[in-house]
């Protein structure tokens, strides 16, 4: 029984170690740490695993169309639209219209 208690905690930190290098890396890009956007570990890992590949794939380009976040996510548009829109109900995201185009920006700073 704790064999399986430890087995279960180390695969949990191994996820948590996986999803700060990818944090880091996405905060770290283009546009250098003072423009970085960023969600603390604990919510991202509070989020079911679908709405945390969205989430993440958001994070990374910043600010983008459905149609981005599908691409960058690998899921079709009309999936990524349910996600982010959901999202933007539990206060994670904004939607902003821009002509013709809704785009979507993480909102929460750390």
């Amino acid at each position: 029984m704790q064999s399986s208690v430890e087995e279960r905690l180390r695969r949990i930190e191994e996820r948590l170690e996986v999803l700060e290098r990818t944090l880091l890396r996405s905060n770290t890009s283009s546009l250098g740490e003072a423009a970085a956007v960023s969600i603390s570990t604990k919510d991202l890992l509070a989020l079911p695993d679908s709405l945390r590949k969205t989430m993440m794939g958001i994070q990374s380009l910043k600010e983008a169309t459905t149609m981005e976040v599908a691409e960058n996510t690998g899921r079709t548009r009309s999936v990524e639209t349910i996600y982010l829109n959901q999202l933007v109900r539990m206060g994670y995201v904004t939607k902003n219209r821009k002509g013709r185009k809704i785009y979507f920006k993480v909102i929460r700073y750390y």
